[in-house]
């Protein structure tokens, strides 16, 4: 069995591997299902405020101003985000990761594997069913788990700030069932330092001998090769650690294809010689070159050091905006629903109360109040 074959027994090649096409329509069906159900939501506790009395309305109305629930706008005059709004929210959300995992301490594989976790979470479901803000933490404390990276939970709630150990777990089995208890995720890290040190090795005339070749010639153009390996290895890293993560190319592209297309982009003349040496073949040659190409462009849609622009983040504001007018009213809470759950006897309780604190929120809101975005602000404990 050979690398690729390995490979396609995993599953990240399994589940979560698209084409384009079929990873366009599987969002589409995604972000359609879920305006169809908060529709539903909305009518349904609108129902349930009509119902209720203006006394327990009133009860509550200081908690209420102390909660984040978004208003409840009649179903019929939510204006619903789009596909491609839900996408640009998880791209930004995916940002967020990195800078938190950054704030957190966190290596390089557990970044990465939470924000596969949270870029497949949202394949099948909707921002506005779920906030990204609490998803975004329990996909890094998951990923320190599934990659070795011990974190005490009271520490990792303390260091993110305002948010608690059950804000985190609160969504934790929701995302283990959105990823299919598939936790596996294959990065392109290990693959880059191996082709770097080849590279050295075909540099220095130390590699091995390989299969059907009798010498391997360096072309004259190249120059200093040891130099140009050790250039372009920490430009595909940086690519690697940014931009591999905030595109789709984990959807399209295997590990070892994004590895290469960023050593594309590094250092073209370099890595078109090293796959003629790898792969000698003419017409497979072009096959694998189109390919790493089609990788290369995507990763050069987003540069390593982008961040978003005066002009986008107002978008992203506005689309904050639009998230909080349109969430489903009854997740808003995710971890007063699982209290409430774990409960059991005492989960009518529970539920009883937070009806309450989401009939009054609704009534605060309504009367003026503007939660700004509350996807993108950390919660009180």
């Amino acid at each position: 069995m050979n690398e690729d074959d390995r490979y396609r027994t995993s599953s990240q090649y399994r589940y979560w591997s698209y084409t384009p096409a079929g990873l366009a329509d599987l969002r589409s069906k995604t972000n359609k299902l879920a305006t169809e159900r908060v529709r539903a939501a909305i009518s349904r506790v609108q129902a349930t405020r009509a119902a209720s009395t203006s006394q327990n309305a009133s009860a509550e109305t200081s908690e209420a101003e102390r909660s984040g629930t978004p208003a409840v706008t009649a179903a019929s005059d939510v204006n619903f985000l789009t596909t491609n709004e839900e996408l640009k929210l998880v791209r930004f959300f995916c940002q967020q990761a990195l800078q938190l995992g950054d704030h957190l301490n966190l290596p390089t594989d557990v970044k990465a594997t939470a924000i596969q976790y949270l870029k497949r979470f949202y394949l099948t479901n909707s921002t506005m069913t779920y906030p990204p803000a609490a998803i975004l933490k329990t996909c890094l404390f998951l990923a320190t788990k599934t990659e070795n990276h011990y974190y005490r939970l009271t520490k990792f709630a303390d260091a993110i700030g305002k948010t608690t150990p059950e804000d985190v777990l609160a969504s934790e089995f929701l995302l283990t069932q959105a990823l299919r208890f598939t936790f596996d995720v294959r990065h392109p890290f290990r693959a880059l330092e191996g082709a770097a040190m080849e590279l050295q090795a075909l540099a220095n005339g130390t590699a091995p001998a390989l299969p059907g070749i009798d010498n391997v010639e360096i072309p004259a153009e190249l120059g200093d090769v040891a130099a140009r390996v050790r250039d372009a290895h920490g430009n595909a890293r940086e690519r690697l650690k940014t931009s591999a993560l905030l595109t789709d190319a984990y959807f399209h592209f295997t590990p070892s294809q994004i590895m290469l297309g960023s050593l594309l982009l590094a250092d073209p003349e370099l890595t078109r010689w090293f796959m003629t040496v790898k792969v000698p073949s003419a017409p497979l040659f072009e096959r694998v070159m189109e390919t790493l190409r089609a990788c290369a462009d995507m990763l050069a849609a987003v540069p390593p050091d982008s961040q978003p622009g005066e002009a986008e983040m107002r978008e992203l504001k506005g689309l904050a905006k639009k998230l909080n007018r349109c969430r489903d009213p009854e997740k808003a809470d995710l971890a007063g629903l699982r209290r409430a759950k774990r409960d059991g006897g005492d989960g009518e309780e529970e539920l009883r109360k937070a009806k309450k604190r989401k009939m009054e929120r609704e009534k605060v809101q309504k009367e003026g109040e503007d939660l700004f975005g509350p996807a993108l602000v950390k919660r009180d404990g």
